[in-house]
């Protein structure tokens, strides 16, 4: 049995399959100020002003380890990789280390990485400045890609189509600066397709590789309410071959040794693109499709990895749990306010090929905060022997979910053009993200887990309660600062 830390910003409440994990017998949470109260009383917490801040993060695990031996680092979500890396690196504990992490989450040292190991990539720069966006925007030519070399969930990633749209996200928040002071531009891909594809990696060999392709491309829909779907491909699949090389060569290259992997590829008129790729457990439904139809646990698989385990007890995954030669998920729209009507786990459940719906939330619940690419109302999975069966089994259950919010502040329902609201995709396994729901009814709603979503501010913090969208108290020391240094 292990004692570990896990590193969890104050946007997530990780899912009690972590939190009661029956690898560990010890389990300490380094989190924001303002968030012990999410976990029960039997769990150490030690808080930070951001997990950003690495030398912060690095003192709490200190003060940790010096109670009770350390075995490992867990960090499922993409924030907290830096930080985990660096804890590695420093107490000598298994899992990619501060290099491996960077180079999988710092987009802009990541593609380097992967062009000069000739793998396909758009056109791209780093930026450092808003002077510097401005200009490498201005080389590419319109429309182009801008981003914040760190981050997740599709936060700040947007398509610019003119200088006047460019300022705008400037301005908004994309701008360079102390905490994430590069940006990386990018000639915009002509998508045709988008696969994601997830991986379990040990001893520098790929140990099991899984090829999806999304329903539409993601980043096309960004903002535009329609909850994104996958769908994986057999292993006899053309195109399942073709992204799998891309990712065994992106896994190559940056050096993974052990963990788990997600890769997002574009095909393109002129062929595949790899977009990104990170060293923990895709988001959304995507690790319980995979477990569905290929008895791949890959959250088991990540925390075993982060302890210096095999990523499978018995040396191969567990038996599938479907014998559907394809299977797909799609996550359920949210949209803020109290939601008034919802369709039912039931009547999901009755669609054609539904093997499995998970709600998150139900009438009465209040959403608020930021809802992005991996925020939902719950996901739905389909199992089918055909391609064109899967995407139109998928297709049916978009068409039959509903959901109306009542907006806050009104007394009027509201619902989208097509009755779904405002997108949002679905859980990864690990726990809830940032856009939770408030108020009556909110206990019972937290999703995957028996600890109640408790967001009350804790009030023996040292400094007050940060919220998920504002700086931290405290200057947080940059991850880039770190690795200069």
């Amino acid at each position: 049995m292990a004692h570990a830390v896990l590193i969890c910003s104050g946007a997530r409440v990780p899912a009690a399959r972590l939190l009661d994990h029956p690898l560990l017998d010890r389990l300490s949470i380094i989190t924001e100020h303002g968030h012990t109260a999410r976990y029960p009383d039997g769990v150490a917490v030690e808080t930070v002003g951001s997990v950003h801040d690495v030398d912060e993060v690095l003192a709490a695990a200190w003060r940790i380890a010096g109670r009770h031996p350390l075995d490992g680092v867990l960090a499922p979500y993409e924030v907290g990789l830096p930080a985990a890396g660096y804890v590695r690196t420093v107490l000598g504990l298994p899992g990619p280390d501060f290099t491996t992490a960077t180079l999988f989450t710092n987009k802009h040292a990541m593609k380097q990485r992967l062009a000069a190991a000739g793998l396909p990539l758009m056109p791209f720069a780093g930026a450092h400045s808003d002077a510097q966006v401005r200009a490498r925007a201005a080389e590419f030519g319109w429309p182009v890609v801008v981003k914040p070399a760190y981050g997740g969930g599709s936060k700040d990633v947007a398509v610019v189509a003119d200088a006047a749209e460019l300022d705008a996200w400037l301005a908004g928040g994309g701008s360079p600066r102390p905490r994430n002071p590069t940006a990386v531009v990018e000639r915009r891909a002509d998508i045709l397709v988008e696969y994601h594809c997830d991986g379990v990696v040990h001893d520098g060999a790929v140990r099991s590789v899984v090829t999806s392709r999304y329903l539409e491309p993601v980043l096309g829909r960004i903002g535009q309410g329609d909850p994104y779907g996958s769908y994986q491909l057999p292993s006899d699949h053309p195109e399942h071959r073709a992204v799998a090389e891309l990712h065994a060569a992106a896994v190559a290259a940056l050096g993974l040794r052990s963990g788990v992997t997600h890769l997002e590829v574009f095909g393109t008129p002129d062929g595949l693109r790899v977009s990104e790729v990170a060293c923990r457990p895709g988001g959304g439904a995507i690790p319980a499709a995979i477990q569905l139809r290929s008895g791949v646990d890959l959250v088991d698989a990540c925390v075993r990895t982060s302890l210096g385990l095999p990523p499978f007890p018995d040396g191969t995954p567990a038996p599938a749990r479907t014998d559907a030669r394809y299977v797909g998920h799609c996550g359920l729209a949210l949209r803020p306010g109290t939601i008034t009507e919802l369709s039912t786990e039931a009547e999901l459940a009755a669609l054609p090929g539904v093997l499995n719906v998970v709600l998150h939330q139900r009438v009465g619940d209040r959403i608020a905060g930021h809802i992005y690419s991996a925020s939902a109302a719950g996901f739905v999975h389909v199992g089918a022997d055909t391609e064109e069966e899967v995407r139109e089994r998928l297709a049916t259950v978009r068409a039959a979910y509903r959901i109306r919010t009542r907006p806050d502040g009104t007394g009027q329902d509201g619902t989208g053009s097509d009755g779904t609201g405002q997108d949002g995709t679905g859980q990864d396994g690990t726990g809830p993200e940032s856009t939770r729901p408030e108020g009556p009814g909110s206990e019972s709603a937290a999703p995957d887990s028996t600890v109640p979503d408790r967001t009350a501010p804790d009030t023996t913090d040292p400094r007050p309660p940060t919220p998920d969208h504002a700086a931290p108290a405290a200057p947080a020391r940059p991850v880039a600062e770190a690795v200069a240094s």
